[in-house]
């Protein structure tokens, strides 16, 4: 929290759960993770804290029964929208929550977790009361719920999922890097062992640290390589896979926006001497690692919280014409033989370099991550792409956290075909 947050408000109706909590947070440093709590005249009391993995708020005032609060900026250049705090309510009572800036919640309103943030659902409808305000009923005294701009994903998530695979060979957790606070970067390398596969491909997530809905594709994209069908056998037989979940781990952990980041964010980090740990080892292990093998990269996105180019999935083309060719391949592929509920189409499914956002001005901070891989170009790459799965609607229908791991099942069945192996 900045030196603008409210300090710590106590009553004596405070609730013995956060009474017992109370030195833990009166011990955080850089005062990011403070507890804000007030008492209404009905002896009802509101804890506000972001004090997990991923947490982030600034509550600015609570008044009577409405919080208002935006997101922690603290090492961001401009505005963002990314925030992910907890809730806890002495009594069984419907609270407020509004927003101090537009901008700051999706066209579906705001997700809740009832479970500490292991599953996440978005409002119901009549809780979502406008752009900027949301509400909810909490129905037992000391309920705490946790709520956030979308569906966050940590590397306690990441864990959790890893637990379904142990045992099998195939997939081994490795270690990219140590970041900045020396958190353990993971690298998942997948499929084959030989010396000289048929492709290697490397799939990226988390190079702003808030766009979490990349993790969930990458789940299923992970689930789709190491299932049994004949496709994905061969895939994982023939072809060499690094996995790369959290390239802003500390980020990720810290509850940072990741975007804009001061003085550049990871996707701005390829160009002269990389100043992240994370990039810089990407830059100097990929190339030793594909050799003189034919490559791909994948690096998965969210766009901006809303609005036109922003609610629908689609890949993001290429400067370099011969690789925006590929990348519509993969998008036709992909669009004729998609299977899961989330609606992707060719048309509205690829961004032309030069078309909206997608011009040479977005990258005068640094060369992204694409524009970095496309060097190789002739030597080596065939094809890379950045892929933006948007925070709660696509084409008109809600995302969830299955129907992200469904596309990345399709995903990964799309890029088998478009290399042609498995059929």
């Amino acid at each position: 929290m900045g030196k603008g947050f409210d300090r710590l408000i106590l009553r004596r109706c405070l609730c013995p759960l956060f009474i017992a909590l109370l030195p833990v947070f009166q011990g955080m440093g850089q005062g990011q993770r403070e507890l804000t709590s007030v008492s209404s005249p009905h002896a009802a009391t509101l804890g506000i804290d972001a004090d997990f993995p991923g947490g982030n708020v600034r509550v600015e005032q609570i008044i009577a029964d409405t919080v208002y609060f935006g997101p922690d900026l603290r090492d961001t250049s401009g505005e963002w929208f990314y925030w992910n705090f907890r809730a806890l309510s002495s009594i069984p009572k419907t609270w407020y929550f509004k927003a101090t800036k537009s901008n700051l919640m999706t066209g579906l309103g705001a997700a809740y977790s009832l479970d500490g943030g292991e599953t996440w659902h978005w409002l119901d409808r009549n809780d979502h009361l406008s752009d900027r305000l949301f509400s909810f009923t909490f129905d037992r005294a000391d309920q705490a719920v946790r709520f956030s701009m979308g569906m966050p994903y940590t590397q306690r998530d990441l864990a959790r999922f890893l637990t379904g695979f142990q045992g099998d060979h195939r997939i081994a957790l490795d270690e990219l890097c140590i970041s900045e606070r020396g958190r353990s970067v993971e690298k998942l390398a997948i499929g084959s062992r030989s010396a000289s596969p048929s492709y290697n491909v490397l799939v990226t997530a988390r190079a702003h640290a808030c766009e979490m809905m990349g993790n969930y594709v990458m789940e299923g994209m992970i689930s789709a390589l190491l299932s049994e069908t004949p496709e994905m056998k061969a895939l994982a037989e023939q072809v060499s896979f690094w996995f790369i979940p959290f390239l802003d781990k500390d980020g990720v952990e810290d509850g940072d926006q990741g975007k804009n980041r001061i003085p550049r964010d990871h996707n701005r980090d390829y160009s002269g001497e990389s100043i992240y740990a994370s990039t810089r080892s990407l830059r100097e292990q990929v190339p030793k690692w594909v050799g003189y093998v034919p490559w791909v990269g994948i690096d998965l996105h969210n766009p901006w919280i809303k609005g036109e180019n922003n609610e629908w999935i689609y890949f993001v083309g290429n400067a370099n014409p011969a690789i925006s060719s590929e990348q519509e391949r993969l998008v036709e592929i992909l669009a004729k033989g998609h299977r899961g509920p989330m609606k992707f189409t060719e048309n509205e499914g690829f961004l032309p370099f030069g078309v909206a956002w997608n011009t040479g001005s977005n990258y005068d901070q640094g060369a992204s991550f694409g524009q970095w891989a496309a060097g190789f170009h002739g030597r080596g790459l065939k094809m890379v792409t950045t892929l933006e799965f948007p925070y709660a609607l696509n084409h008109g229908q809600m995302v969830t956290t299955e129907g992200a791991h469904a596309f990345g099942v399709d995903l990964m069945y799309a890029l088998g075909e478009y290399l042609d192996i498995g059929k």
